[in-house]
């Protein structure tokens, strides 16, 4: 289903950003590769949107086609001794499907929101463990429509990066897991979920971590240190809890987010010399959003 002018703030965890020009819903494999057929033949740019839990829209919204799939490509199974996903599985789902299954080895993702693309798309990760670490290999489809199969060694992942899956959507992929004991593997995805609880503002609409952590340091005591805890800029609030995650008050908007993004930055690198990357993914803006 292709919907026209719809607003994307309730698809973004920050709850900001205008409407897309086109919003696709595709079910299943079939109806994605219609889509990007339909984004080639109207050469319009695309986006493929999870679960939003990453991305900062803008307040203009996307000028072409948001790819948002369901259905089909929602589906977590088994394969003998491999886990497999769809792209817009939850990963909170297959952490906790990988738990039912007595598999260890994806305890320090349990907690993370979004969709197994995303986590993919950034090599999503925590408490010394990313979703590298498990995989295996991963269907994709390109921007000219054609399906390749990616490998690990076909992707240089790095901290919060995967650049040959930035390039592509992500279908089907597969995790390389080992037997363990399913109560032991549950108590420490609750641990490690509890942690994540405890230290993040979750009852506030927010992205997670704003900035990836520079080397040798932590990106919120930078952002404590330079005197930003409790700044506020319209509706975006760096907060008391965690310097390193923004939050949105509800009656922000991404301006607000971004202004508060840019200050931070600047703050940080006037009195450490350091220049803070962002982690968050900017959608639907003309130049990068976050420069100094």
């Amino acid at each position: 289903m292709i919907r026209e002018r719809v607003p994307l703030a309730p698809l973004s965890t920050f709850r900001v950003g205008g409407p897309a020009r086109l919003l696709a819903e595709p079910m299943t494999e079939g109806e994605l590769r219609a889509v990007m057929a339909l984004v080639n033949d109207l050469k319009l740019p695309y986006f493929y949107v999870g679960l939003g839990s990453n991305l900062l829209i803008s307040d203009a919204g996307f000028p072409g086609v948001v790819i948002r799939a369901r259905g089909e490509l929602t589906k977590i199974w088994r394969d003998g001794d491999l886990i497999c996903a769809g792209p817009s599985a939850r990963l909170l789902l297959l952490t906790a499907f990988a738990a039912k299954q007595s598999l260890s080895g994806m305890e320090p993702l349990a907690g993370i929101p979004g969709t197994v693309g995303g986590g993919l798309y950034m090599n999503a990760g925590a408490y010394g463990g990313e979703i590298a670490d498990t995989f295996v290999d991963c269907r994709t489809l390109t921007a000219s429509n054609r399906i390749e199969t990616l490998t690990k060694s076909d992707i240089a992942f790095g901290y919060r990066a995967a650049p040959e899956l930035q390039r592509v959507i992500a279908l089907s992929s597969r995790y390389k897991l080992t037997a363990g004991d399913s109560y032991k593997i549950s108590h420490e995805m609750r641990r490690v979920w509890m942690l994540r609880r405890d230290k993040q503002p979750i009852e506030h609409p927010s992205a997670g971590s704003i900035f990836k952590r520079p080397p040798g340091d932590f990106a919120g005591r930078l952002i404590e240190g330079a005197g930003c805890k409790g700044l506020r800029i319209g509706g975006a609030i760096v907060p008391g809890r965690h310097a390193g995650i923004f939050i949105n008050d509800r009656a922000g908007s991404a301006d607000d987010i971004v202004r508060l993004i840019r200050t931070v930055r600047k703050r940080v690198f006037d009195k450490y010399g350091i220049l803070l990357e962002t982690e968050v993914l900017p959608v639907g803006f003309e130049t990068d959003p976050f420069s100094i």
